[in-house]
């Protein structure tokens, strides 16, 4: 999980950062991860996940699992084409 300290956007830009540095390091790795953002989605569960987990004022951001697995298919993408206009 990765968590901010206060409850703005600056704090945000530091945990969604984190989570990128963590995300790059693991790839390289061969660690797979994944997010699972649905308890904190909902403001009445996040909060509740808060008080679970002991954090106090800070925020629940992401939440994930990871570790070895085999690899997934890629997501479907549509042509370049049909999203860039000439």
């Amino acid at each position: 999980m990765f968590v901010s300290e206060r409850d703005d956007p600056a704090h945000w830009v530091r945990a969604g950062r984190s989570y990128q540095r963590f995300a790059l390091q693991a790839t390289a790795l061969g660690i797979r991860h994944a997010h699972l953002n649905q308890p904190i989605e909902v403001p009445s569960v996040r909060r509740e996940l808060q008080s679970l987990l002991g954090l106090g004022n800070r925020r629940p951001d992401l939440v994930l699992r990871f570790g070895y697995a085999q690899p997934m298919p890629r997501s479907l993408r549509r042509p370049v084409r049909s999203v860039i206009a000439p």
